[in-house]
């Protein structure tokens, strides 16, 4: 008996096999882009949190500033 060469021929098995084969993989990459969407969606949250944070420091830094300065004035005037 001689081997064959090149593909298999596709029986109605094959096909449904490769099928279901190819059904299993996109069902994970689905679920995979959907749990990166919803890690990105908290990466963005975390990122405008940090924005708020920093804006927060500032502004009470400016105000510390100022209220340094008024006393310096009233003190040294």
């Amino acid at each position: 008996m001689m081997a064959t060469r090149g593909r298999p021929k596709k029986t109605p098995t094959n096909v449904r096999l490769s099928d279901d084969v190819v059904l299993v993989k996109l069902d994970q990459i689905e679920c995979i882009i959907r749990k990166n969407s919803q890690d990105i969606e908290e990466l963005k949250n975390q990122v405008a949190m940090g924005k708020g944070g920093i804006k927060t420091v500032f502004v009470i830094g400016a105000i510390v500033a100022a209220l340094a300065t008024t006393l310096g004035f009233y003190r040294g005037g």
